[in-house]
């Protein structure tokens, strides 16, 4: 069961896309109203987009590349966890058993264990840096842990060789600068926050805080790291609350909330700053929270379909995509 839990944790949330619209030239205005739907009746596990704009889907082990209202299909071998465009153009992917992925030119290249030096075949995340280069999680409890790629040689960091203290890497953000957010997790109450910088220093986010369990994780347009924390793997129920942390001026600080956060806490951060989050107030409607930097906005009952949400993306026009067991739904923002 935590296995499974820690496979779709790993493909909630992927790298932002670095073409932004400028912050004052978005309205403020919040849409809960579903704008589009497409994939209808597939499970669609993650979404990126390309430097035109196009997305490039995740379904299974199948790539869809999506331009307008035309699909074209790829068979990647494996099904995939992660997908992340590089500023290139280049894909690549995070796959279950096939190792780090590459398409390229109608390609498909595999680095795994066998041919690469990989930990495992088994990749839970991946982002694509500014300058090209590809960081993903080659990890499991007490096995492996982030990797960097160039192109030419591969780099991994674990904690006999660096600051980290857990081996697991489930999640990971790339601002614009191309400075590296990710947890590190595998033992409940140790989980941790660190940054690898441009010039490649690591820092834990708050030096010795820990967290009982990251279940998402983004990145503002400031450098800011957002944590959505989650206990949902606690023998106590009710023992814990669950909450949204901002590391801003050296320190982590909670964002009072007077709702529960969902369950696995799919949190997520758009192109205004603001802070997306599913919750609840007791007794009432599952919905979704959004946090403008003042307050919090609920949407209205019913507003959403009843369906499974693996992830989340935010396109470069600011609207969001939803990605789910019942395909994309699609929600353009003002």
């Amino acid at each position: 069961m935590r296995y499974f839990i820690l496979l779709i944790i790993a493909a909630y949330f992927l790298s932002s896309c670095d073409e932004n619209e400028p912050f004052s030239q978005l309205n403020s205005s919040i849409s809960f109203d579903v704008s589009d739907q497409i994939l209808d009746g597939e499970k669609v596990a993650c979404v990126d987009f390309d430097p035109n704009g196009n997305a490039w889907i995740a379904s299974g082990s199948s790539l869809i590349f999506y331009e307008g209202r035309k699909f074209k299909t790829y068979d990647a071998g494996s099904a995939i966890l992660d997908v992340s465009v590089g500023p290139d153009g280049k894909i690549w992917l995070a796959t279950k058993d096939r190792g780090l992925a590459l398409f390229s030119d109608g390609k498909f290249t595999y680095y795994t264990m066998q041919n690469s030096g990989l930990p495992r075949d088994l990749i839970i995340a991946v982002e694509a840096a500014p300058d090209g280069s590809v960081w993903f999680s080659s990890s499991a409890h007490k096995l492996g842990g982030l990797m960097h790629f160039d192109g030419k040689e591969f780099e991994l960091f674990t904690p006999e060789n660096s600051i980290l203290n857990q081996n697991l890497i489930i999640d990971m953000k790339i601002d614009r600068q191309g400075n590296v957010f990710f947890t590190s997790e595998g033992t409940v109450t140790q989980a941790k926050v660190f940054m690898i910088d441009k010039r490649r220093r690591m820092t834990a986010l708050g030096g010795d805080t820990k967290f009982y369990w990251i279940g998402s994780l983004d990145v503002n347009s400031k450098s800011e790291a957002i944590a959505a924390t989650d206990h949902s793997l606690s023998s106590c129920w009710g023992c814990y609350t669950d909450a949204i942390w901002v590391y801003r001026k050296g320190s982590w600080n909670k964002i009072e909330a007077d709702f529960d956060l969902g369950f696995m806490n799919r949190m997520f951060v758009d192109k205004r700053d603001f802070i997306w989050v599913q919750g609840s107030v007791k007794g009432d409607y599952q919905s979704y929270f959004v946090f403008d930097g003042d307050e919090w906005h609920r949407s209205p009952k019913d507003q959403f379909p009843d369906v499974f949400i693996y992830s989340v993306k935010v396109d470069p026009h600011n609207n969001i995509w939803f990605c789910t067991n019942d395909g994309i739904y699609i929600l353009n923002q003002p």
